[in-house]
């Protein structure tokens, strides 16, 4: 049992280091000024990498640690929300490239494409938040509550 305690909270810690990341990211944002971008763009494409890098790494360690198996091996019945987590993954990835190659092609110039952008980074640091918290509550409910429970 110990085991599956220990990997229910290195999930909870490395979440909570997602969410600094998707904390910082959403202040640079607040940040953004009314015009003259180009420092904006600059500081803000630097926490956007370093959010990006971290994500990719963090999705890759929860499929190379194989949680979202055990979970459905001690829940079948949860194979379905399992399943919609793990393509959830590939849809972040998907996002992130996306912004990330918009963000490359971004000038100071572009007001309007700047705004988009940024209302983009924001929109998926929410689906980021939920997707987190969902996992958190799917990994809480299969390695703690009892193992005799029904699904």
């Amino acid at each position: 049992m110990t085991a599956t305690v220990d990997l229910a909270e290195r999930i909870r810690r490395e979440h909570h280091k997602v969410e600094e990341f998707a904390v910082r990211m959403h202040q640079r944002i607040a940040e953004r000024p009314r015009d003259n971008f180009g420092p904006w763009l600059r500081h803000v494409g630097d926490a956007f990498e370093r959010f990006r890098a971290h994500l990719l790494q963090h999705m890759a360690l929860e499929e190379r640690e194989g949680y979202l198996t055990a979970v459905t091996e001690r829940r079948p019945g949860w194979s379905r929300r399992v399943d919609r987590l793990r393509l959830e993954h590939r849809q972040f990835e998907t996002l992130l490239r996306e912004l990330h190659l918009r963000l490359g092609q971004l000038r100071p110039e572009d007001h309007l494409l700047v705004l988009d952008w940024s209302d983009r980074v924001v929109a998926l640091l929410g689906y980021v938040r939920h997707h987190e918290n969902e996992e958190n509550d799917l990994v809480e409910w299969a390695f703690t509550e009892d193992v005799g429970a029904k699904d």
